[in-house]
């Protein structure tokens, strides 16, 4: 675990947070965290340091991350990309949007523009994986449902089109049916992909569903992860299960998401793509 050196969270929306100071007072690292408003909430960070910011007090996280003795930083949990106008900065918000020039750049671009200037201040920024490396999905059937033969043709061509996607800096993930592609992820996210599916399926074979890492994604950031609430959508909408890239995708809570997914006959599986 990176040496145990002091681990700085900058937090958003999830459950992902909360599990990440979990596991450090579990190994008893040290961690601070910055949530990031309004995306993180006091309950969420309730079992470490904390302070709560905006999204463009970037001096601000900064200057108490190094004040707290931060050596190493991991961003986890949702944010929603702001438009400039959102943006309130300080003047480290002011000088690192001046760098990042947020208009021209593609979340990828952007979240490793981020990246070389916070480590520009000293810090060294590490993946989730880093931090919690169980959390990674390994090749294999998680639970007792498989996916048939059928399944994994969709599959294969969910993984062929959500590559796609990602080699231009849009979406992770695809819904398949039969060899259909019923929705693909884009700015909307997971639940409004699955609900639009759902409304795409014919009668027969059940859809699946996939995600993968974006082919140039920086794994230090923005990690594709699926948890609860992942499952309970997949059963909602109709989806008979999800294949994930096994080594770049996070499963969040893993024993809770296995014994749900056998309850609801949903199953799931890490493959090499």
């Amino acid at each position: 675990m990176s040496d145990m050196k002091k681990l700085g969270l900058i937090a958003g929306g999830g459950v992902l947070p909360t599990e990440i100071i979990k596991y450090c007072n579990e190994k008893g690292r040290g961690i601070f965290a910055v949530g990031i408003e309004p995306y993180s909430w006091q309950e969420q960070l309730k079992d470490a340091p904390h302070i709560f910011t905006k999204i463009g007090e970037v001096g601000k996280i900064l200057k108490t991350m190094k004040e707290n003795g931060v050596q190493e930083i991991v961003l986890a949990g949702g944010i929603k990309r702001p438009s400039l106008k959102e943006i309130i900065p300080d003047w480290g918000g002011v000088k690192m949007l001046a760098k990042l020039a947020v208009k021209k750049m593609g979340d990828n671009d952007m979240f490793l523009a981020a990246i070389d200037e916070i480590e520009r201040h000293g810090f060294k920024v590490v993946g989730i994986e880093d931090v919690v490396p169980e959390m990674l999905f390994q090749e294999g059937v998680y639970g007792k449902v498989k996916p048939s033969n059928e399944d994994m043709d969709d599959i294969q061509r969910g993984v062929a089109v959500a590559q796609a996607l990602g080699a231009v800096d849009v979406g992770q993930s695809a819904v398949v049916q039969e060899g259909i592609v019923l929705a693909v992820e884009a700015a909307e996210g997971t639940d409004m992909m699955l609900s639009r599916a759902a409304t795409l399926k014919k009668q027969g074979k059940a859809p699946v569903m996939v995600k993968v890492k974006k082919p140039r994604q920086d794994t230090r950031t923005d990690l594709p992860a699926i948890g609860l609430q992942t499952i309970e959508q997949l059963s909602e909408y109709g989806i008979k299960g999800i294949a994930v890239e096994a080594g770049a995708i996070l499963v969040i809570e893993r024993e809770t998401v296995v014994k749900r997914a056998d309850e609801l006959g949903v199953f799931i599986i890490g493959m090499k793509v």
